[in-house]
């Protein structure tokens, strides 16, 4: 529910009629805090209609995906009158309509495929709908974002955007390296996202995106999730006039309907730094680079469609961000 008092009657109005979407939340179980679903539930308070959440990085074994997925999905369940697992566009469409939240899976790497192929159907249909080719650094699919070499898809990976594409899983290039990603969308015949990264122009960092990248995903009819990480918006304190510069900045070279939210909320900072070092070859110095991790907060985002209104934007344009542009993509990727 809507209480932020502070923003204009017609930010209010378009916020509750609006697909309020986040494309990309850590819940992997290599996050281990006991309030995980407290943090989804804030969500769901706010309106929220779907969200997606990374049950897998490439450091999660295809035996422990299984058994996790089993799990998040049954509680999921459990709870049917909150909650929706998303197999369908139908699935948001219907949470909008009875004010639940509906909860699709996705992986933050393909290492979970234990690189077969065959998989992406069974993880597709167990509520998976969308995945990151490789997390920063190389997989057996392509390089990550970090790899100094950038030697692009493998012809395991190759094939595998034939795969995703035939089943209709969303190919996801957050995370991947620059040649990777530029071969996936030039190989992909259906829109590729990025899910929660940013523009390199406005702070160059290697998980951020170069200009020929944001113009090749718009060119697959994909979008841009805008991620509120300080250390990839390049303002430490994560405020919104940052977060408001990566959108304009985005929208201006390939207009609003390619651009998304994708807030990636930290949310365990008690646990942060130890899980960088636990998971130490995917993260490099730029990582590290910043003083105190600070996310943008979903509580922030009513203040955003007020301001992104004030800045010129159209209501149309504003819930293209919200929610429809993800909602035009998927209904044409998912089966």
């Amino acid at each position: 529910m809507l209480t932020n008092t502070a923003i204009s009657e017609t930010a209010k109005q378009l916020y509750a009629a609006a697909f309020v979407m986040d494309n990309a939340l850590g819940f992997e179980p290599e996050i281990s805090v006991p309030y995980k679903w407290e943090v989804i539930e804030r969500f769901a308070r706010l309106g929220f209609s779907h969200i997606s959440i990374a049950v897998a990085t490439d450091a999660t074994s295809l035996e422990t995906t299984m058994r996790y997925i089993n799990e998040q999905s049954a509680h999921i369940n459990a709870q049917a009158d909150k909650y929706i697992l998303v197999k369908s566009v139908e699935d948001i469409l219907r949470a909008k309509n009875t004010n639940k939240l509906a909860i699709s899976f996705m992986f933050q790497g393909t290492n979970p495929l234990a690189k077969d192929l065959y998989m992406v159907e069974t993880y597709y249909q167990l509520g998976v709908r969308s995945m990151i080719l490789s997390y920063n650094i190389r997989n057996a699919m392509g390089d990550g974002c970090t790899e100094p070499n950038d030697a692009g898809l493998s012809r395991l990976g190759k094939s595998l955007i034939e795969k995703m594409n035939q089943t209709g899983m969303l190919i996801d290039g957050s995370h991947t390296g620059y040649r990777t990603s530029m071969e996936a969308m030039a190989l992909s015949t259906q829109p590729v996202i990025f899910s929660h990264s940013n523009a390199y122009a406005i702070h160059p960092h290697p998980r951020n995106l170069k200009d020929d990248q944001i113009i090749a995903c718009a060119k697959t009819g994909g979008a841009i999730g805008i991620n509120g990480i300080n250390l990839l918006t390049g303002d430490e304190n994560a405020g919104l006039a940052k977060y408001i510069q990566h959108i304009e900045y985005i929208a201006n070279l390939v207009g609003p309907q390619h651009i998304m939210l994708g807030t990636d909320l930290i949310y365990f900072p008690e646990i942060f730094a130890g899980f960088m070092q636990t998971n130490a070859m995917m993260y490099t110095k730029e990582y590290l680079n910043v003083p105190e991790p600070k996310c943008l907060q979903p509580e922030q985002i009513p203040t955003l469609v007020d301001l992104l209104l004030q800045r010129g934007f159209s209501e149309q344009d504003v819930k293209g961000i919200l929610g429809e542009n993800y909602l035009r993509i998927v209904s044409q990727v998912w089966r």
